[in-house]
C-alpha cells in the first residue's frame, strides 16, 4: 500500500485535528505521527499518544484523534493488488465513528 498527501495541507491539518483536541479536553501534551509514502502488510501507519490529568480525559481526546485522522485527514491510499492499484474508498464505518465527536465537547 502507498499512503500519499501534500505535506503542506496535511501538516496544517494534524494541527488543526490536534489544536481542536487541546480544545475539547484539558491535555497537558499531545503527539500525532501518522506515516506515508510506501508500506508493507503489517506496518504500523499512526501512532496517537495524549496526556492529562485525568485519565478519562487523555482517553477521550485519543479516540477522537484517531477518528478525526480517519476521516479528516488529507491521505490517500493505494492498494497493489493481483489485478492492478486501486485507490481505497472512504468507509462508512469510520465516517459513523467520527460521528460521535460532532457538536460534543
Amino acid at each position: 500500500m502507498t499512503l500519499e498527501h501534500y505535506p503542506a495541507m496535511t501538516e496544517k491539518q494534524l494541527a488543526d485535528i490536534e489544536a481542536e483536541a487541546c480544545q475539547r479536553w484539558d491535555l497537558t501534551a499531545s503527539l500525532i505521527i501518522h506515516r506515508y509514502g510506501r508500506l508493507e502488510p503489517g506496518d504500523r501507519i499512526v501512532l496517537v499518544v495524549t496526556a492529562a490529568s485525568h485519565r478519562r480525559a487523555a482517553l477521550d481526546a485519543c479516540a477522537f484523534l484517531i477518528d478525526w485522522l480517519k476521516t479528516k485527514a488529507p491521505f490517500w491510499k493505494r492498494e497493489e493488488t493481483a489485478d492492478g492499484p486501486r485507490w481505497v474508498a472512504a468507509r462508512a464505518a469510520d465516517d459513523q465513528a467520527a460521528s460521535r465527536w460532532r457538536g460534543a465537547s
